[in-house]
């Protein structure tokens, strides 16, 4: 069977490298990954931390284009790759435009398709944007659902997906972390000084939310005298220039990145305390015992601010500070989050999807049959 496994971002890479070693591991199968190069140098990057060589390199889309434009380009372009490579089943994961291009370019050629990190959803379109919606389109077309948990599976059913088609087998980014995170060593302290991470992207903060976080980092440094701040800065050159305007003459406020994956698992182990946007963030911190403050107003990974090693604090400059300032001098709080569990699997994710593209029936015939199930 020839799967065609589609990504194009760092979290794309990360998450879906797993599948394609399991599936090379496994008689019957012929991966095939095209890198649609949505993300062209973290993307690359990241390929080669994993391993991985793409069998067929798109052309990146053209950052001049709108949201729009840009998923319009990636579509056509996977429509012609599945054209040539003629696969009998795509994978796509997670919630980005490549994930939802695959998947819509498949469905138009009658290609039975299956989503990694299948049921995320905060049901509100606006929060995350895009990603709410791109996951959401796929959900509709997909034939095989992989839940990472079992609250993402009900979310699927909830919505009509037929149970049959949901398989709940853990996060494939735990298995990256599983097979990476032993060979990486924490990244040394400066002076001594505790650390408290930081990283934001996510669209739905780019107005007025990031500036204001910008400057609360200030005020947080100005508090404790005992940390150093580490900004961890996207690629994104608007994001990376506002960054920089705010943090970047704060002495005890440092910028890095963007950082390859190890880089950033590196940091990641030596900190304190972690203050994030990232969806992926929140399912590798808790891996390693780091409390995570969600800077979000929702997020779709639940699971972590259940099991009590995650919190959901939004972005109100004050609730910031004052959650992140007690955490940070209250360690007795802090260790209450301190766990080094994974409510997102095992680590062996990679596998039990395997299972399932071995017992399913997935070739291109088969694809009325599998779409009237769904």
């Amino acid at each position: 069977m020839k799967v065609a496994i589609v990504a194009g971002t760092r979290p794309e890479v990360i998450k879906l490298a797993p599948v394609r070693a399991a599936l090379m591991e496994r008689q019957g199968f012929e991966p095939v990954w095209i890198s649609t190069e949505q993300q062209s140098s973290l993307n690359s990057q990241t390929l080669e931390v994993m391993g991985v060589q793409p069998d067929l390199v798109l052309a990146p889309p053209s950052p001049d284009r709108s949201l729009g434009g840009r998923f319009a380009e990636v579509m056509d372009r996977l429509d012609g790759a599945f054209g040539i490579l003629d696969p009998d089943f795509v994978l796509v994961q997670g919630d980005t435009s490549t994930t939802a291009a695959g998947a819509m370019a498949a469905f138009a050629r009658r290609i039975p398709i299956g989503h990694v990190e299948a049921g995320l959803r905060t049901f509100d379109l606006d929060r995350p944007f895009p990603e709410e919606g791109w996951r959401c389109v796929v959900g509709q077309l997909a034939s095989l659902h992989f839940a990472p948990t079992q609250a993402a599976a009900s979310n699927l059913i909830r919505t009509g997906v037929a149970p049959s088609k949901v398989h709940v087998t853990g996060n494939t980014g735990i298995d990256s972390v599983r097979l990476t995170g032993d060979r990486v060593r924490p990244e040394p302290l400066t002076n001594g000084l505790r650390r408290v991470l930081v990283t934001m992207h996510r669209r739905e903060n780019w107005e007025g939310s990031l500036d204001r976080i910008l400057s609360t980092l200030v005020r947080l440094r100005d508090h404790i005298d005992d940390i150093e701040i580490v900004f961890v800065a996207h690629a994104n050159p608007l994001l990376r220039q506002r960054v920089f305007a705010y943090l970047g003459e704060q002495s005890r406020i440092r910028i890095v990145g963007p950082l390859d994956y190890l880089s950033f698992i590196s940091f990641l182990k030596s900190a304190t305390l972690i203050l994030s946007d990232s969806g992926g963030v929140q399912e590798e911190a808790p891996s390693f015992g780091v409390p995570v403050l969600v800077l979000r107003e929702s997020t779709e990974r639940m699971e972590a601010v259940e099991a009590g090693v995650a919190r959901l604090v939004g972005v109100d400059p004050d609730v910031v500070l004052q959650t992140s300032t007690r955490l940070l001098l209250n360690e007795a709080e802090r260790q209450q989050m301190v766990r080094t569990v994974s409510p997102f699997g095992d680590g062996h994710a990679a596998r039990r999807i395997v299972d399932v593209l071995q017992s399913a029936p997935l070739s291109q015939h088969d694809f009325a049959q599998i779409r009237a199930a769904v």
